[in-house]
């Protein structure tokens, strides 16, 4: 008996053990979105899924930005998976260092959590936005990077809108020599790199650059290096080239048009997107801390003087063959991608999923969700106008995780809250979009009208029949007595909510989807997705490569709280 009594307890041991293990939040991905204007300013927006067990989960620290941050205090929030906001407190800890916590000591222990943030940055006075010279054509060249993560992600992804109207949606080879749009060619090879659709309140199309790594290493750098035709900025420096000929003659013709380029991260160049890379040195600091070292090694023996001396004259070859701001640089490969497949048709989209499709209008949505979330006993409509419901006590949460999220943006006063409930329609369209990163959408809205039209009208006690009866109902005509209630309460939606008064490709192109939650995350699932099968690697750059191995020569040849 006391032999089985300690296998017992070692047993409870080990299990105990491995539920604190288990214990814990982890950062699982990442994604930066960067809204780019004219003149070099940007807003940038960072979305950060965590997954949390069994923990408390406060905040984390954001630093390692190059720029000068102004945050949108009032705009940042988390949310979880069912829906429910938690403002933020951004807090700097110092200038180079900010506490991004959730509001009023609260806490979240269990589930995955998105914390959103963003602020308003200048681009070009760091330098990481700025003219340049391919002989006598004038581009402006984007050479940003968001942050480093000390743990490894699923996946990072960088969206970047340029200020670029396109005239259709579609972006081929011929239109990307046409601007032109360039890339490095380490940004080819590092990165999967898609072209998607944004539109502006306006109804304009935005040429917009996504570029993807699936499974990020832990410290992965997201530097992106690109060229655009300079016509589209009104940017006021210019970078200079430090070759003689023409390029002199050309900088000189430059030089009462703009300011010349300041870089205040000279190691940015070869150490990009690192801690050593945010260190401020100008190209005279950096010159002069390599007189420093050479004149350190001067007191070296003669024969450990000579080493060194070959070790730097390589790694200033490499420098000067890497300037990238100068006009030698190798023009990039043009590459256009797209994981559509022509004719694939996506068929498990749910009923709302469904009616986004088939351009159902939003408020007639939201109205059809509370109607049957009502016929399940989930709720009760008290009030028609204004529009009031009462939840339901005891009441089990549904299985539809968009009718939940609608659920959570009940007030107490019984009242919706708006920005609950547009938060639950782009879920709605985020989750449709994870199911079409690769269908072809006229194909699979051609199929989902068919299915309409012959579609079979059932009893509506059932989630799919409720809301297929009304759509097959509403696509010939008729207003069935059933739905009374559901109408009356879309109508006064309508009243109350502007930007649900449109479908949803209406409603997308608006403001509140353009700058907001949709346009960054509604891409993640899809090109995680996308890119889950996908082999590629990250390399080195050419100037990372080049200038890390000559300097590396030079110094070493001689012997989330």
């Amino acid at each position: 008996m006391k032999k089985l009594t300690g296998l017992t307890l070692l047993a409870a041991a080990l299990l105990l053990c491995a539920g604190r293990a288990f214990a814990g939040y982890e950062l699982k991905w990442a994604e930066t979105d960067v809204i780019l204007d004219k003149d070099g300013r940007a807003r940038v927006t960072y979305q950060l899924r965590w997954h949390c067990s069994n923990a408390e989960l406060h905040g984390f620290y954001f630093e390692g930005f190059m720029e000068n941050p102004a945050f949108d205090h009032a705009g940042a929030y988390a949310v979880d998976q069912n829906g429910q906001r938690y403002p933020l407190e951004i807090k700097p800890v110092n200038p180079l260092k900010y506490d991004i916590v959730l509001a009023g000591g609260q806490t979240f222990r269990d589930g995955e959590l998105t914390y959103v943030f963003r602020y308003d940055a200048d681009l070009q006075g760091p330098g990481n936005v700025v003219y340049t010279r391919a002989g006598d054509k004038k581009l402006a060249v984007f050479n940003w990077s968001p942050v480093q993560w000390d743990v490894p992600l699923e996946h990072y992804t960088l969206t970047v809108h340029f200020p670029v109207e396109l005239p259709s949606a579609a972006v081929t080879p011929e239109a990307l020599a046409g601007l032109p749009f360039l890339t490095e060619k380490f940004v080819s090879e590092k990165f999967l790199i898609d072209y998607p659709t944004a539109v502006t309140a306006a109804g304009k199309n935005i040429f917009t650059v996504r570029f993807h790594k699936n499974s990020a290493p832990a410290k992965f750098s997201m530097q992106t290096q690109v060229y655009l035709g300079g016509g589209y900025f009104a940017l006021e420096r210019m970078a200079q080239p430090l070759t003689g000929g023409t390029a002199a003659a050309v900088a000189a013709a430059d030089a009462g048009k703009y300011k010349p380029a300041v870089e205040r991260y000279m190691l940015n160049r070869f150490f990009p997107g690192s801690p050593l890379g945010r260190t401020p040195m100008r190209r005279g600091e950096l010159f002069a801390a390599a007189l420093a070292a050479l004149a350190f090694l001067a007191l070296f023996p003669l024969f450990i003087m000579a080493r060194k001396h070959r070790s730097m004259l390589a790694a200033r070859e490499g420098i000067a063959a890497v300037n990238w701001d100068g006009t030698e640089w190798v023009p990039p490969k043009v590459q256009v991608s797209t994981f559509r497949k022509p004719g694939k048709v996506a068929k498990n989209l749910s009923p709302l999923e469904a009616g986004l499709l088939l351009d159902q209008p939003l408020n007639t949505l939201v109205a059809l969700m509370l109607s049957n979330m009502e016929r399940k006993g989930l709720l009760s409509v008290t009030g028609e106008s204004p529009l009031t419901v009462e939840l339901i006590p005891g009441a089990h949460a549904t299985a539809d995780p968009y009718e939940n999220a609608l659920l959570a943006a009940v007030k107490p006063d019984g009242t919706l809250n708006t920005a609950a409930v547009e938060s639950a329609m782009r879920g709605i369209a985020a989750g449709m979009e994870q199911k079409l990163w690769d269908c072809d959408l006229e194909a699979t809205r051609a199929s989902y009208r068919a299915q309409l039209e012959g579609y079979t009208a059932g009893s509506g006690d059932v989630d799919r029949d409720y809301y297929w009866t009304y759509y097959y109902s509403r696509h010939r005509g008729q207003h069935g007595q059933y739905y009374r209630r559901a109408e009356t309460a879309a109508a006064e939606v309508e009243n109350s909510m502007p930007n649900l008064k449109s479908t949803f490709g209406e409603f997308r192109s608006s403001a509140v989807c353009y700058e907001g939650a949709f346009a960054n995350t509604a891409c993640h699932d899809a090109c995680h997705s996308a890119c889950h099968d996908a082999c590629h690697s990250a390399c080195h750059s050419a100037c990372h490569s080049a200038c890390h191995g000559a300097c590396h020569s030079a110094c070493v040849s001689g012997g989330g709280h």
